[in-house]
């Protein structure tokens, strides 16, 4: 059985807003966005360590692709 090299999620948002990225197994990911309006491109994403880092740099990634999408604090981790 092999390790894999790379995993990735495709996060659909409000309106035509997604959020995609591919964490490889080197600590970095490909991060690409759209807000759905008129924002949208590559987010830089190095120095992943961690699953933890992963999951507060993901928090991060959400919030910038949608907004703050309610007062509740639930993560996605």
């Amino acid at each position: 059985m092999c390790d894999p090299v790379s995993i990735g999620v495709l996060i659909d948002g409000p309106g035509e807003a997604g959020l995609s990225v591919v964490l490889f197994r080197g600590g970095w990911a490909d991060v690409d966005y759209f807000d759905g309006i008129d924002d949208g491109g590559p987010i830089a994403a190095f120095d992943i360590t961690s699953a933890a880092t992963f999951g507060t740099q993901l928090d991060q990634w959400v919030r910038r692709a949608f907004g703050d999408l309610g007062k509740s604090s639930r993560s996605v981790h």
